[in-house]
């Protein structure tokens, strides 16, 4: 094992990439490039919400991650060194819709049913860094420049990206700073995303009765409340709702929020988990949609929320950008021996022309439905919600379907 990097290096020209974040897209970015021979530089200050809290026994970030996401993390060799009691396997899925009484529609997922082990894998944010975080400091032909960009300049021969500390030189930058990404802006990528004047209200709730390893999520008027299930007694709760309801549930005492969590659905929250007791803080971010229109141009590569961003309903933000990576991967792989007989490296515009048609394919289905969803059940005429629940009845009746959906949402 080679020593840890530093954030000095010798000759910044030998770099192949400079991926710009240090998030958990950025780091798998840097590894699948690494191990398939190139100079890597990160280039970013470790996030604020990756700071050690002592305080703090729960990340309330926690993702969903896909059989495929599960697969790119295995072969980096990473997965192994997730401490398995801060990995919690998902084996059912239950949904409801927005409907009283027969009315409401459900639909139930098993793995069992899917011919595997578990459906997903849930993980905190937070944990899934750190094991990253050290892959990247320890793994040859990486360098991390932990410092703010402060500005981008295009150059003959590639970047030069301007940091409070140096100056640095690429051929290619990859932009892997999230959905407010400015390295997209300032190569001059940048798109409006679609604001839903909605946010995302995450926390964490200790639960009286065991969640059995099922995701649980409700559709409940214009908001959506997902309880999704943690190693031991716990949940962490992701509730989407308009701007004006969020900001009001944000502000509640403990009690109070503990109160309107289980007086939902006819309080189906409290028949299925008892008492709930909050654990640790409550936090809200902003739900928005969009994806770029270009992903790579004049030696800039979009890759993670940088270039789609999702609602959260599907749980598919960061497998989408998972993905990214990992399609990468499988380019290289196929690629290698081109790329070493024309000696282009990552400088091949088709390599990236390549990846950002199946990349394109494979995210705007997914873009497409998640949206569809959100816009089907905000819907207020007369007879949507029959429509809609009606619908999930059916679907729920239907085997091979829910098969084929299972297998889609896994991947």
């Amino acid at each position: 094992m080679s020593n840890p990097v530093s954030t000095q290096f010798q000759n910044t020209s030998s770099h192949d990439v400079a991926i710009i974040g240090c998030g958990v897209v950025g780091l798998v970015a840097s590894l699948v490039l690494a191990s398939s021979g190139f100079k890597v530089l990160v280039v970013g200050a470790r996030p604020p919400q990756f700071q050690p809290n002592p305080d703090q026994r729960f990340d309330p970030r926690v993702f969903a991650l896909s059989h495929r996401s599960q697969r790119v993390l295995d072969r980096l060799r990473v997965w192994d060194n997730i401490p398995s009691e801060k990995v919690q396997p998902v084996t059912e899925m239950q949904v409801w819709g927005d409907s009283n009484g027969d009315a409401q529609g459900h639909l139930r997922f098993n793995a069992s049913d899917t011919g595997v082990d578990y459906l997903t894998w849930i993980i905190e944010q937070s944990c899934l860094f750190e094991v990253l975080f050290s892959a990247m400091r320890y793994q040859p032909g990486i360098d991390w420049l932990d410092a703010k960009v402060e500005g981008l300049s295009r150059e003959k021969e590639g970047w030069a990206v301007v940091t409070n500390l140096k100056t640095v030189r690429v051929p290619l930058l990859i932009a892997a700073d999230g959905a407010q990404s400015q390295t997209r802006k300032q190569a001059g990528l940048d798109f409006t995303l679609d604001d839903y004047s909605a946010e995302g209200v995450v926390t964490t709730f200790a639960i009286e009765k065991p969640h059995h390893g099922a995701a649980r999520q409700w559709f409940v008027g214009d908001s959506v409340l997902a309880m999704l299930p943690l190693p031991g007694p716990h949940v962490s709760m992701v509730w989407s709702m308009p701007l004006s309801q969020s900001q009001a549930l944000v502000q509640l005492s403990p009690s109070d929020m503990v109160n309107r969590v289980q007086s939902l659905s006819g309080g189906a929250v409290q028949e299925l988990y008892g008492d709930l007791v909050p654990v640790g803080k409550t936090y809200a971010f902003p739900l928005k949609h969009g994806v770029a229109p270009v992903w790579f141009d004049n030696g800039v590569v979009l890759m993670g929320d940088a270039a789609h961003v999702i609602h959260p309903l599907a749980g598919q933000g960061l497998n989408l950008g998972l993905e990214d990576a990992a399609e990468l991967a499988n380019l290289l792989t196929s690629r290698k021996r081109l790329l070493a007989v024309q000696r282009l490296g990552l400088a091949d515009e088709q390599l990236w022309r390549a990846w950002e048609r199946r990349r394109k394919a494979a995210c705007k289905p997914v873009h497409f439905l998640t949206d569809g969803l959100h816009t089907l059940f905000r819907l207020d005429l007369p007879g949507a919600a029959w429509v809609r629940n009606k619908g999930m009845h059916l679907v729920n009746q239907l085997p091979m379907l829910k098969r084929w959906l299972s297998q889609q949402a896994m991947r």
